[in-house]
């Protein structure tokens, strides 16, 4: 089947040409002059009328309409089809040779079956219907007839040129000169003769051509005579300035024929001023829009190979000089190679053309491979710019990679690079390169070439290996190195040289941009080594185009060229933004240096297009940036430079650094030129490279203004912190300068005390945290509370002093009894005794043994008790004895009994799974990935915090979001991110795209841990060596790195629970997230009641909306606070508190000073004192009010009302009440809620009732209740 599927592509290639009728068998080899304009004259129909010309233009040519019968029966004839068996036995035919290659490459080239039906069925729809193109075809026809009927203007001069122009045209049209712009009185004259030839170039003939944003486009080729040039034309451009008349012209005569129905217009096809072209739009005629064709033909200017000189546009050469540069006579000039690139590939279209079609001959799988590249690439923001469907259509936000316009082409001439092989013998930089046989081979399919496109982008050294395609005399691509060697090419970083050896295909790409793609290429094969996931919608479907997306840090910014900037490089570029974006991207990158692998910046993919009559627009200079992060040196704070000896060296640092710059002298005895980058807290070193970047881009004028430079993680700094005021009074240290450490070093020594005591009758002989905040991962940093100030200088609304819980193993020994209720009474005599053992060690330390909220007296065999020790560094910890006892005895009564005792016991063991087993296993793993990824915590913080400014805090676990964000981090789909604003926003692009109601998200975290204690060993190890720093480095990482996966028999057994359960339980009313781990393979340790189906579902709709916020334009402050603020009328009721009596009210988003001072309106802010206490100097660990208030009416108003709350200070408590209660409904006894009659029989739900009874048990803490109006 495969096969026989190839054949008829390879027999469409030969009979589509675009003619509207079809050329027989035969004849095919004709076809290699089937865009020729003679023969264009001889295949379309003459058209008449205009009306009859609009209505074919209606049809459309991206319809995805079958075959009709006559084409179907040419195919049948070319395909030698296996017989067929008919009727019922058809079933049992044995396979033909080409269904059996078809089935044995799917089961060895393929991640599996779906993936290769997923990637058929989109080739389908990203090809547009080839043989649907009447319309098109005789639209070409009638522009191949007025081009070639346009009389002919004499050589004159420029003002007599536009006179002559506009009695041509009857109209008035500029033409779109390029700089250096000619005057007047230019001495070189202008004239118009009919066009040499036309062709039909690009993709439309290759039928390479892909669907993708915008329109469709159709290239023409106009190939102007030689007799219109001079030698002389190559110097400043004098071509382009004959060229943009002679495009003028074509265009004046376009829009003046009644009869085309078409709008003309300029456009500069590839952000390029020299190559503007003309794009033919269908006009809406009679209000009836022919637009909906959505398919523009562009018509592009050519000259014939040799009507210039080639030596002199060699890259090293130099095109632009003389007055027109106010450059004197003999100065010395830089060599223009964009300019000489431009020049030259303006006579290469079709012989590049004609290569790539004989290539597609020989290789069946060619044309698709390449409609794979292009839609692999321009999902991801590299490629060709996009036209609007209409003029007045406002385009949607697309962004492409800065320099990547031609894309599409270069990944179609490296493709065709890798079957043919290098050109012989290429010397270049001190390589020769010897003739080099094809890496790919003719007989692969359209995946294998695809793969080997990639895998050479990803690991091919650009920098130090150019590249030359071999040359193809036959198709008028010989080689010209005599005119231009290969050593002209040294002047450019990346070589990639087309087969004519004139022009580099790499001209227009920044370093940056490369990198980016070859990243991208890396991290695709990454992806496809993962033969456990399917990748197919990230590699293919979904769009990653934003820097925000796909960067660590993402920004705005205005660009400018610098006044003292070289004019002839600013005129080399493709136009002024190309310099100052280059110019942008290379000081940020030498800035950063080490810091970050690639810093790429993007700008809208839509095409600029204008009316004739109308000067060229000015592109904007607004782009957005982003930067990948080197994880091992972006935080450094010293740049250290060259040594007092290298004056130059010296100069030359001082001159990029400016005044930052000094001479220090280091602890090693050094004496260098450095810079110190200060930093106060853990917020301005996660702000560096920002701060590195914004001097380099101010001091070397790469940016208008810094108010317009922007970073979208800045928004996000300080979301995280306490306020300065307020912390200052109730912290023994500022958290935000101190960190995780202080808790951490406050446990340490607790951990000691622990295990020095040795008046127990057991000892402790292991201790481990289990805590958030002990694995750095709590949303607020844990301050050293000022226990002695609590009721005095601490206000009460952050005097919340959390209990971080800790385990404790006792040695083995036989005198823990063997009974449960016995077991919980010992554990409490334990604490006990520790009380009293470590009080007098520990002066000014609190212990106390204290019983968990749900504890009851009836309740004898489960874990409740623990031992809460308050330490004077202000920090609290919980105690637990872990005792392995306790599983086989209640897994004992489970066996043995029923009802009641056997419930209890499940619910008891349960407990003490999630507390002795789940618990450390998680915090040992994530632990593990924080080590090696220290942007976790931050994410989970963030991520944290978003939820519950959502009013979700106590419907989602936070472990649940752990693993959320380990998913993140242990993708193979991207590489895991440096800072925790990329990781967060990264969470909710999986939030928003996980559909939990039919998968489940498998989270490979013990894998991940492994992986990160093999990461820690190999560098401690190597730590002599130093750490990779270049993008390659990078790249060979992703590749050589293989994906993080599940064994098989854990994914086999949860993939087949998670069926069972969704069967089981369609509606969902239990565990709405499953996330197996390989400790929890059913994935429901964390997630089995919550979040419920209805919140899993708002916490995806609530993601995407975010996602939308921060991507528009870039989040600023304005956007971060609706980000993290719930709308409240989604609920029946709200409760409001006060906020001064919410001990995490310091915690809030949008706390208010006056919840802490007292009021006193003559005293400064800074001197007023703290509010009365209501609470008193008591210590009381993990004490928080509204919580327990919270608790409290759930648990008395169960099943009939759900509050919802930020636990972390928010002072809004949503309600909402069970609809099926507010019905009305049968009265019944012992309803078990307050009812109110509605009729009769009838009650209804006493809202009302029940609010004043809350308001009643929330007296003092409550501020007030508003009822919704519905």
């Amino acid at each position: 089947m495969v096969s026989a599927k190839r054949k008829a592509s390879r027999a469409g290639v030969e009979q589509r040409a675009p003619k509207a009728k079809m050329t027989k068998p035969e004849e095919s080899e004709e076809e290699i002059e089937m865009y020729s304009d003679e023969d264009l004259e001889g295949g379309f129909e003459e058209v008449s009328e205009s009306e009859a010309n609009r209505e074919a233009m209606d049809e459309d040519v991206q319809s995805t309409g079958s075959l009709d019968q006559q084409d179907q029966d040419v195919l049948t004839s070319r395909v030698e089809a296996p017989i067929q068996v008919k009727g019922a036995d058809a079933r049992f035919a044995v396979p033909s040779l080409d269904e059996i290659h078809g089935l044995k490459e799917t089961s060895e080239l393929y991640m599996n079956n779906v993936f290769k039906l997923q990637m058929d069925e989109m080739i389908r729809q990203v090809r547009p219907d080839f043989d649907n193109a009447k319309a098109l075809e005789r639209a070409l026809k009638h522009v191949q007839h007025v081009l070639n009927t346009i009389p002919s203007l004499p050589p004159q001069s420029l003002t007599d040129a536009m006179n002559s122009l506009r009695t041509l045209t009857g109209q008035s049209i500029v033409p779109p000169f390029c700089d250096p712009r000619p005057d007047e009185n230019v001495a070189y004259k202008f004239a118009f003769e009919k066009p040499e030839q036309l062709h039909l170039v690009g993709s439309w003939p290759l039928r390479t051509a892909t669907r993708r944003f915008g329109e469709l486009d159709v290239d023409m080729e106009v190939c102007m005579p030689s007799s219109l040039f001079q030698e002389k034309d190559t110097f400043n451009a004098r071509y382009f300035h004959k060229r943009a008349f002679y495009l003028a012209v074509l265009a004046g005569m376009l829009q003046r024929d009644e009869k085309l129905g078409m709008d003309v217009e300029f456009m500069d096809a590839a952000h390029n001023d020299r190559l503007t072209c003309l794009v033919l739009r269908p006009r809406a005629v009679s209000g009836k829009n022919s637009s909906k064709l959505k398919t523009v033909i562009r018509i592009h200017a050519a000259h014939s190979m040799g009507t210039f000189p080639l030596g002199r546009l060699a890259p090293n050469r130099n095109s632009l000089r003389g007055a027109a540069l106010n450059a004197s006579e003999g100065a010395h000039l830089a060599p223009t190679p964009h300019y000489n690139s431009d020049l030259v590939s303006d006579a290469l279209r079709m012989p590049h053309l004609l290569l790539l079609h004989s290539t597609s001959e020989k290789c069946a799988g060619f044309v698709e491979a390449c409609q794979l590249l292009k839609t692999w690439a321009s999902q991801r923001g590299f490629g060709s710019v996009l036209l609007p469907v209409s003029a007045s259509t406002k385009a949607p936000k697309r962004l492409m990679v800065a320099g990547s316009e031609n894309t599409r082409f270069l990944l179609t001439m490296l493709l065709t690079h890798l079957l043919h092989g290098n050109e012989p013998s290429s010397g270049l930089r001190g390589r020769t390169l010897h003739s080099d046989r094809s890496k790919l081979s003719f007989g692969y399919s359209s995946y294998q070439l695809m793969r080997g496109v990639l895998d050479f982008l990803a690991k091919h050294p650009w920098s130090e290996k150019p590249v030359f395609m071999r040359s193809h005399p036959s198709f008028g691509l010989s080689s010209h190195a005599e005119l231009i060697p290969p050593t002209t090419y040294s002047i450019c970083r990346r070589v990639f040289v087309d087969p004519s050896g004139c022009i580099n295909l790499l001209a227009g790409w920044p370093d940056a941009s490369l990198d980016l793609l070859q990243q991208e290429a890396a991290q695709t094969l990454h992806m496809l080594n993962d033969t456990e996931t399917d990748s197919f919608r990230t590699l293919f479907l979904t769009t990653r185009i934003s820097p925000v997306d796909r960067f660590d840090e993402a920004g705005v910014a205005t660009v400018s060229v610098p006044k003292n900037s070289d004019l002839v490089r600013v005129l080399d570029a493709s136009n002024s933004r190309a310099f100052a974006i280059e110019h942008f991207i290379n000081i940020g990158a030498k800035a950063l240096g080490s810091r970050a692998w690639y810093i790429g910046a993007c700008y809208q993919a839509r095409a600029s297009t204008w009316a004739l009559n109308e000067s060229q627009p000015t592109l904007s200079r607004r782009v957005e940036f982003g930067l990948r992060l080197n994880n091992e040196h972006a935080w450094r704070q010293v740049e250290h430079g060259p040594s007092p000896e290298d004056s130059v060296a010296c100069t030359a640092f001082r001159a990029f650094w400016g005044d930052v710059a000094e001479l220090r002298r280091f602890r090693d005895g050094r004496v260098v030129e450095s810079v110190v980058w200060p930093v106060a807290n853990l917020t301005q070193r996660a702000a560096l490279p920002r701060r590195v970047l914004q001097h380099a881009w101010q001091k070397h004028a790469c940016i208008t203004s810094v108010s317009k430079l922007k970073f979208v993680n800045a928004v996000f700094d300080h979301l995280l912190e306490i306020p300065t005021d307020l912390a200052s009074r109730a912290y023994l240290k500022s958290p935000q300068e101190v960190g995780f450490q202080a808790v951490q070093g406050a446990y340490d020594a607790l951990v000691k005390q622990l295990r020095a005591m040795d008046d127990l009758p057991l000892s402790v002989i292991g201790v481990q945290p289990v805590a958030a905040a002990l694995r750095s991962m709590s949303p607020y940093v844990p301050g050293a509370l000022k226990l002695a100030e609590l009721g005095n200088e601490v206000p009460d609304c952050a005097s919340y002093l959390p209990a971080h819980s800790m385990l404790l193993t006792m040695e083995s020994s036989g005198r823990w009894p063997d009974d449960l209720a016995a077991i919980q009474e010992m554990k409490t005599a334990l604490y006990e005794r520790m009380a009293a053992v470590l009080g007098p060690k520990m002066p000014g330390a609190t212990l106390c043994v204290v019983y968990d909220r749900d504890a009851h007296n009836g309740e004898t065999i489960q874990d409740q008790s623990s031992l809460c020790i308050t330490v004077p560094a202000g920090f609290a910890f919980a105690c637990r004895i872990h005792h392995d006892r306790e599983k086989h005895l209640l897994e004992r009564v489970i066996r043995s009994s029923s009802g009641v005792a056997k419930h209890r016991a499940e619910k008891a063991l349960s407990r003490w799974n999630t507390r002795f087993v789940y618990q450390p296993m998680h915090h040992a793993a994530l632990q593990a990935l924080q080590n090696q990824h220290p942007s976790l915590g931050g994410c989970v913080r963030m991520t944290e915090r978003w939820i519950a400014a959502q009013m979700l805090s106590t419907q989602v676990p936070s472990e649940a979001v752990e693993l959320l964000a380990a998913a993140v981090y242990t993708s193979s789909e991207y590489v895991p991110p440096t800072t925790s604003v990329a990781g967060f926003l990264r969470v909710l692009s999986l939030l928003r795209d996980w559909d939990h109601r039919e998968t489940m998200l498998l989270v490979p975290i013990e894998a991940a841990s492994k992986r990160a204690h093999e990461f820690q060993v190999a560098k401690s190890e190597d730590d002599h060596r130093p750490a990779g720093t270049s993008a390659s480095d990078l790249r060979q990482d992703t590749v050589m790195t293989p994906a993080i996966t599940m064994q098989a028999q854990h994914r086999i057994t949860a993939e087949e629970h998670f069926r069972a359960t969704r069967a089981r339980d369609p509606a969902i009313h239990h565990a709405a997230w499953i996330i197996p781990t390989e400790y929890d393979v059913h994935g429901h340790c964390w997630t089995r009641d919550t979040p419920t189906v209805t919140v899993a579902d708002a916490l995806r709709k609530l993601a995407g909306r975010a996602l939308a916020l921060v991507e528009a334009p870039l989040v600023d402050e304005e956007n971060r606070q609706v980000l993290f603020q719930p709308s409240l009328q989604m609920y029946d009721f709200v409760i409001n508190v006060h906020p001064s009596l919410s001990t995490r009210y310091a915690e809030s988003l949008q706390s208010d000073a006056s919840a802490w001072l007292a009021k006193d309106k003559h005293a400064p802010k800074n001197l007023r004192k703290a509010r009365p206490s209501q609470y008193g100097n008591e210590i009381r660990p993990d004490w928080d009010p509204v919580s327990e208030f919270v608790e409290l009416v759930h648990n008395l108003y169960p099943g009939i009302l759900s509050l919802f709350y930020d636990q972390h200070g928010g002072t809004a408590i949503g309600g909402v009440w069970d609809q099926k209660l507010k019905q009305p409904h049968k009265f019944k006894v012992m309803l078990g809620y307050n009812a109110v009659p509605n009729s009769s029989s009838e009650v209804l739900l006493n809202t009302d009732a029940i609010l004043a009874e809350i308001s009643r048990i929330g007296f003092g803490l409550i501020k007030d209740i508003e009822k919704s109006n519905s």
